[in-house]
Parts: structure tokens; sequence; C-alpha cells
């Protein structure tokens, strides 16, 4: 919602909000922004390697 909100900031022509209540918003924009992908296949070595590189980034912090 908040990248949203950003993109109606940035760009009112092409991205509107046109529906607000305390729970939700509704946003209208051109239906060719919207893609769907496939999730990512990512092996248990891959998983591995980015889970030691994320355990030595958090301890220099």
């Amino acid at each position: 919602m908040r990248k949203l909100d950003t993109l109606v900031a940035g760009f009112p022509n092409t991205y509107s909000l046109i529906g607000q209540d305390e729970v939700s918003k509704t946003y209208f924009f051109s239906e060719s922004y919207i893609s769907y992908r496939k999730p990512r296949a990512i092996s248990t070595e891959q998983k591995e390697r980015a889970r030691q590189m994320m355990i030595k980034r958090n301890k220099t912090k």
C-alpha cells in the first residue's frame, strides 16, 4: 500500500487513488503494469549459502 501511495504521488497521470476507508484503499492503473511470475526455485546449496551470508552480515553490525 505504501508503494502504491508513493506511485500515486509521483505519477498522478498513471496511478490514482479512487477510494479509501479505515482499512482499505482502492487504486486505479493500467492492467499492463501488473505482472505475475513463478516463484524462484532455489537449491538447498543456494539457501545455505544465502543463510551463511546473512549470518556473516548480521555479525558485522
